[in-house]
């Protein structure tokens, strides 16, 4: 499992996806982090409904995908840095990977 941003240099005020490629096809709940793996860094997570909640970081700008990616609208100079994604599959398998964002002016 890899992240890949689109575009893969994104410019403040542009929108990026953090697209996640190989993601568990048996793929139970996962979480967007802003930073290390924490409650208080959450942006959002995916429950078994396939419905996302958005998390005590959430800023109204991110939006979460079925398939683990996650949308960033307008990016902020702020937004740069580390984005977590932890991944638990129907069998408890989890996974955590991580991506350092930068955002160009």
């Amino acid at each position: 499992m890899s992240i890949v941003p689109v575009p893969t240099k994104p410019m403040e005020g542009q929108d990026v996806t953090l697209t996640v490629q190989g993601y568990p096809k048996d793929l139970l709940v996962y979480a967007w982090y802003r930073g290390p793996a924490s409650e208080p860094n959450r942006l959002l997570s995916q429950l078994p409904s396939g419905n996302w909640i958005a998390g005590p970081a959430h800023t109204g700008r991110e939006v979460g995908f079925a398939n683990c990616s996650l949308l960033v609208q307008k990016l902020n100079l702020t937004d740069a840095g580390r984005y977590t994604l932890k991944t638990v599959t129907l069998q408890g398998k989890t996974e955590s990977l991580e991506l350092e964002l930068q955002v160009a002016l």
